[in-house]
């Protein structure tokens, strides 16, 4: 009796842990969805963060700005930006600082590379992410020179699914 009483007792704290994973779980969504669907949606909200990166090094304002939605917020130490419009007028000028400056010193010489490890995503909901990392951001200081790390913190992304693509609602940096 004693070793059914167990394996009984071991079956039930198994079904509520398993319960519990799937639906308090700070990395599954609260309403149930099928692993494929949930690993789907995990590839395309890293994809939308690696897009938004390579945007930023590559100076492209626009595939950039793509990665938001119309009402994203940006939220660090030298100012709070909401809106496309808001963020586009603080992002721009530093874009076409690079851009003009690789086009005199060329693109090795000119480098960046922001560098986001450690990344987590919690779903809020079926339709909301945080996600939360740390980042480096790598730049080359001129032909022949090493490149360096210049600044690195933490952040924090909220992704809101829009239609079939996820878009950054609100993204909190610090350093």
């Amino acid at each position: 009796m004693r070793i059914g009483s167990a394996i009984a007792a071991c079956i039930a704290a198994t079904a509520m842990f398993a319960g519990s994973v799937n639906s308090a779980s700070p990395t599954a969504p609260s309403k149930a969805v099928s692993s494929s669907t949930l690993a789907q949606d995990r590839m395309a909200i890293e994809e939308t963060l690696r897009r938004y990166v390579r945007a930023l090094d590559d100076s492209d304002l626009e595939a950039y700005l793509a990665t938001l939605t119309d009402d994203a917020k940006f939220v660090a130490a030298e100012g709070n930006y909401t809106g496309k419009d808001a963020i586009r007028k603080y992002v721009e000028p530093v874009m076409k600082s690079r851009l003009q400056r690789r086009e005199k010193e060329g693109a090795a010489a000119t480098a960046t590379h922001h560098v986001v490890t450690n990344q987590s995503i919690e779903f809020l909901d079926g339709d909301n992410v945080l996600v939360r990392a740390y980042w480096m951001f790598v730049v080359a200081h001129g032909t022949g020179k090493p490149m360096s790390i210049d600044i690195m913190g933490s952040s924090e992304d909220y992704l809101t699914r829009r239609g079939d693509h996820w878009l950054i609602r609100e993204r909190r940096v610090a350093p």
